[in-house]
């Protein structure tokens, strides 16, 4: 039986990962990938089963970025209902943290919060269905409160979107091209997107 169990469901392919190390894994998607490189780009992945209770934080990171290296779209956000449950309205939860620069093209999706220790390059999507977090430069597009979640957040070290929506508001990039060199994050206030230097001093609670 193979360590890692590929199968569609709902427009997403579903990595479920059964009993094995972290280096079998690896080996497993390095050998699918390389060999079928052209079926598994573009697609969207859940990464599902008891297997990765047995890995660290990092090694998991690893290899959703192994998948963003062949072109795949990481999406935490669907699961297979089991068959004793109704499918449930979507919730917030699952956040995605990603230890890396995405680059160009490249898309990520989570129900929950979504944190980027790296830059966002242009063209590069994130859609979060609460806040986005990166901690570097966002050049591409951000969708923060994708499921109409008003209060959510962007927040970057460095602030230069391309396009950058909450819920459904929308604030594209100033025409000035003027980049501010401290952190910023973007939120919403009555109908407008509104964009402040952020300050740990802040109480957000209070917007």
């Amino acid at each position: 039986m193979s360590v890692v169990n590929i199968k569609g469901y709902n427009n997403n392919l579903v990595f479920v990962f059964g009993k094995g190390t972290f280096e079998e894994y690896t080996n497993y998607l390095q050998q699918k990938f390389s060999g079928n490189s052209q079926v598994f780009k573009g697609s969207q992945v859940v990464f599902r089963g008891d297997g990765l209770q047995h890995l660290l934080s990092e090694e998991i990171a690893s290899l959703q970025r192994l998948c963003l290296d062949y072109g795949m779209v990481l999406n935490n956000a669907a699961e297979a209902p089991k068959k004793s449950e109704t499918p449930r309205k979507k919730e917030s939860g699952g956040d995605l943290i990603i230890r890396r620069t995405l680059r160009s093209g490249q898309k990520v999706h989570s129900e929950g919060s979504v944190i980027i220790w790296g830059d966002v390059h242009e063209s590069a999507e994130i859609i979060a269905g609460r806040d986005i977090i990166v901690l570097g430069k966002l050049q591409g597009i951000a969708h923060a409160g994708c499921y109409g979640d008003m209060t959510s957040t962007v927040f970057a070290l460095t602030l230069a979107p391309s396009q950058i929506r909450i819920a459904d508001k929308i604030s594209r990039s100033s025409e000035s091209g003027i980049i501010n060199t401290y952190p910023e994050f973007a939120y919403v206030e009555g109908d407008n997107i509104y964009i402040k230097q952020y300050d740990p001093r802040d109480n957000f609670s209070s917007r």
